[in-house]
Formats: structure tokens, sequence, C-alpha cells
């Protein structure tokens, strides 16, 4: 075995026993909670550190690649997934660009009105007398984040932010109402599917967080070339339905 070689196995041999060391390291100390996510920790950094080395060993032994390309290149094409599973994550989690908001497609008036009607709907269908949701939270005020109109004026999707006291803890839950207009009245419904339900601890966090979330996955009234929200059944099903 040529010395090259003996090398990169010792290096690569090496590099396992340390993050296996590690990793028994961490199970003892971290708290039992976060030892759930250590085997993928391990996976990971040893892998990332495998993909460096044989990068770093085939450009510095590129004069013997003749004999240790049968070690290096499975190494780096079984590892490589490690790096474009992070490059295809950090690039479909980049942060879209969100349209300033336009003139309003309703009156003022009108937007009132149908503010208070979604959330009128939304605290007689899923508040109880004592202000508790069925997630056990205290709901304090709840208010419209936003009411996106369809183009024609005749579908709604609103956003719906709740303020609820868990214990001694504030937080910031997205709810939502959807509407369509039949007869001059609207028929709200509440999604069925592709919505994010999640809560966040300031409510400047929500509102951009939901609004990444949406333009990222849907075109609202033509601000990408994503399918148009209005058109996606999960969302707007109808399946309880209150007319008013």
């Amino acid at each position: 075995m040529i010395r090259p070689v003996k090398i990169i196995l010792g290096t690569f041999i090496l590099t396992l026993i340390a993050e296996l060391f590690y990793s028994v390291y961490l199970f003892k100390t971290v708290h039992e909670s976060a030892t759930l996510g250590i085997p993928f920790a391990f996976i990971v950094s040893t892998g990332l550190a495998l993909f460096v080395e044989s990068i770093i060993f085939a450009l510095f032994f590129y004069k013997h690649l003749a004999t240790t390309w049968t070690i290096l290149l499975p190494v780096f094409l079984l590892t490589s997934i490690i790096p474009i599973y992070f490059s295809y994550n950090w690039f479909s989690n980049r942060p879209v660009e969100v349209p300033l908001p336009g003139q309003l497609p309703v009156s003022i008036d009108k937007y009132k009105t149908d503010s208070k009607l979604i959330i009128d709907d939304y605290l007689q269908t899923e508040i109880d007398s004592n202000n508790i949701n069925i997630y056990q939270d205290t709901i304090q005020p709840a208010f419209i984040d936003t009411i996106f109109y369809s183009t024609d004026k005749t579908k709604f999707f609103a956003i719906i932010i709740s303020i609820a006291n868990d214990n001694d803890k504030v937080k910031y839950c997205a709810n939502y109402r959807v509407g369509r207009l039949v007869s001059d009245n609207w028929q709200l419904g509440k999604p069925k599917g592709n919505i994010w339900s999640a809560c966040f601890q300031s409510i400047d966090n929500i509102k951009y967080e939901l609004r990444q979330y949406y333009y990222k996955k849907y075109s609202i009234n033509k601000s990408s070339n994503k399918p148009e929200i209005w058109t996606d059944n999960y969302i707007f099903n109808f399946y309880n339905i209150t007319t008013k």
C-alpha cells in the first residue's frame, strides 16, 4: 500500500473515530430532550468532514490519482449528498420578494365590514365563552392581519392573528378564513389544508414569516409565475360553510 493511500485511509478512520467519540460525549452531557438530534448531527458533520477531506486529498495527491481515486471518488460521491441537500435547502428557502401593498381593491368601509364579519365568525366558531380555543390557550384580542381579494372580488383569503396567553407566555398565532361571493353575500369557510398554523413570539416575526410562506408557494393576483392561490381547492374547499 503506497504512502498516500495510507494517509488517506488513516485520516478517514481518525475522522470517524473522533466524530464517534464526540457524539458519545454529547449523549452524556446534553439534555435528554436534545439527544434525538445527535445521530443526525453525527451523520452530517462526519459526511461534511469526509467530503472536504476527499477534495483536499485529491488536490494534494493529484500525482497519485491513478491509485487513490478508488478511495476518494466513492467517498466524494457518497458524502456529496449532504452539501447538495443543504445547498438545495438554502436555495429553496431564500427569502422571496413580497410585493409592496397596492391600492385597496375595495372601499375602506367594505374592508372594515368584511374584517368584522371574519373576526366574528372566527370567535363564534373556534373560541368558547371563556375565550379558550381548542388548544387550551386563552385568546385575548384577535384581529385581521390582511385580507387578500381576488382580482374579480369574488373570493378572499384572510389571515387572522390571535394573541394567545399560554400560562405566562404570550404568543401570536395564525388563523384563516376564506370567502366566496354568492348572491352578493359572503360564504365563509375554514381552509382544510395547505395553510401554516404557526405561533411566534413577536408580531413582526409572524407577519414576515406568513408572507414569505404564501408568496413562496403561490402567486397572489399574478404576483409571480407560481400557481394562483385562488385555484387551490384545499384552501378554498368550504367544507364548513357559513353565509353572511
